[in-house]
């Protein structure tokens, strides 16, 4: 028997049974990089306290209603005197005008008391001075304009008597007709005319002595 054609048969027989199979289409791959989240909302931010107040609505700290007083609208800064006064003159004067326009009754009180305790007053020796300045000036029935007298009548011309420093001049023993014009617009007319009549300044005057100390803030007899 020829082996050669029987041979070749059985070599082409194993080739074809070694031959791999086609493989199946392989299942598309999930994508490596993840689609982005849309952008969470933000949260609303806190209201600012300052765009708050701003606006005009009502803070944590609240809300400060402004003094008002007689001497409000007056200036805190003294008028110059027409010859100079001692410092610690000076100085007291300058801080009670400048208490008195900011309607600060406490500040008041605390200059009278700096030296102990000596102004002496009007109306009321049994209570303190502040309170009673401030039920005058707040009583509704006839609100008297003390805080802004005070600042006035130490706008005005002085005079010195002793250790003491006064104010107005007007309360001096033989007042001229100067200082009694000085006294304009200080109270109504016909009261000033009354006190120019009888040779007596009966208004507002203050004393304080020449190292500062902050005696009397007096009306009346």
């Amino acid at each position: 028997m020829n082996r050669a054609p029987l041979l070749s048969a059985c070599l082409l027989a194993t080739c074809l049974a070694c031959t791999e199979a086609p493989r199946a289409p392989a299942e598309p791959s999930a994508p490596t990089t993840r689609p982005t989240p849309p952008p969470a909302t933000p949260a609303p931010a806190e209201p600012d306290a300052g765009a708050l107040a701003d606006a005009g609505a009502t803070t944590d700290a609240g809300t400060t209603t402004a003094a008002t007083c007689s001497a409000r609208d007056l200036s805190p800064v003294p008028k110059p005197t027409a010859k100079p006064l001692p410092p610690a003159v000076a100085s007291m004067r300058e801080r009670i005008i400048a208490a008195a326009v900011a309607c600060d009754y406490a500040a008041l009180q605390k200059l009278g008391d700096e030296k102990g305790k000596a102004v002496r007053f009007s109306y009321d020796p049994d209570q303190d001075m502040a309170t009673t300045w401030r039920i005058q000036e707040e009583w509704a029935e006839s609100p008297q304009p003390v805080l802004s007298r005070l600042v006035q009548v130490l706008n005005l011309p002085f005079y010195q008597e002793g250790n003491l420093i006064y104010w107005p001049t007007a309360f001096r023993e033989g007042a001229t007709a100067a200082d009694y014009r000085a006294l304009k617009g200080l109270y109504p007319d016909d009261q000033l005319q009354a006190m120019r009549k009888d040779k007596s300044y009966l208004g507002l005057r203050v004393g304080i002595t020449v190292d500062g100390d902050w005696q009397l803030a007096v009306a009346g007899d």
